[in-house]
């Protein structure tokens, strides 16, 4: 009789337990309603003529394709501040303005103005001072996360101890840019000769001209892409609550206005 109650009694708790943790979930409702659409401006000014533009578009409802419409009606007007000259930007094609009279200079101040819909959006940016990219090589290692290939590119530098520096990475298989975000400072590596393994979506292959562009970009500018950088993963940091990046543009648009240095490397893969 003993046992029976015993298995009873056991019998009841399992199915309090049960129904106990039913009770504990909750059906959970996502928010699917669509989002006002918001002005997108992406804009940088370079030590390298012909890539300094103004791009603006608009967002789109995360339900709908990955395509944003172009702004083609923008005032678009950008000043050195450190020499007072200005220059209106004229739209080359949709949505893309371009920097043709100014330059970018190491150390100059630059400010960004829009004008849309009776809206004003503005951004500075002041150029760095460029650190030289002494080489660029690769290794063979094991496969990564955020790299598809076991060939890993490596860029050569010495970082100067006399300031704080802020590194953005692109890489480009065969012309073409990779989509990997790839962002670094100087924080625990200031003064020091440096060997920085290029992170990239690349598969590369014998035969394959790599060429990767090294920026020294602005703190601001930094916090931008390192945001989207953990947004996407890049191997160390995984999770990430999505989030706008934190722009330099004020007035409410989304996306960033950069003054940065540019120097491309190429290296062909050895078979």
């Amino acid at each position: 009789m003993k046992s029976s109650n015993t298995l009873i009694l056991n019998s009841l708790l399992l199915v309090f337990s049960l129904v106990s943790l039913t009770s504990c979930v909750d059906t959970i409702q996502l928010d699917l309603r669509e989002v006002e659409p918001q002005l997108v401006i992406e804009g940088k000014i370079t030590n390298t003529p012909s890539e300094n533009e103004v791009i603006i578009t608009t967002s789109v409802d995360f339900q709908l394709k990955n395509e944003f419409p172009p702004i083609t009606t923008a005032d678009v007007s950008l000043t050195d501040q450190t020499t007072g000259e200005s220059e209106k930007l004229i739209q080359t094609s949709a949505g893309v303005y371009a920097i043709t009279a100014l330059k970018g200079i190491e150390g100059h101040t630059y400010a960004l103005k829009v004008a849309y819909n009776g809206q004003i959006y503005s951004a500075i940016s002041t150029m760095p001072q460029q650190v030289n990219f002494e080489e660029l090589t690769y290794e063979e290692g094991p496969r990564r996360p955020q790299n598809n290939s076991q060939t890993r590119m490596v860029a050569i530098f010495k970082d100067p101890a006399s300031s704080e520096n802020f590194y953005r990475w692109v890489s480009y298989h065969n012309g073409l840019q990779s989509r990997t975000v790839f962002v670094r400072s100087d924080a625990f590596t200031n003064g020091n000769s440096i060997r920085q393994s290029i992170n990239s979506d690349i598969d590369i292959a014998a035969n394959d001209a790599i060429t990767v562009e090294m920026q020294c970009i602005s703190k601001e500018a930094y916090e931008y892409f390192n945001t989207l950088m953990r947004l996407q993963g890049d191997g160390v940091n995984q999770g990430t609550t999505p989030t706008n990046p934190p722009s330099n543009i004020v007035g409410g648009a989304l996306g960033y206005f950069s003054a940065h240095t540019s120097q491309k490397q190429t290296v062909v893969i050895k078979p």
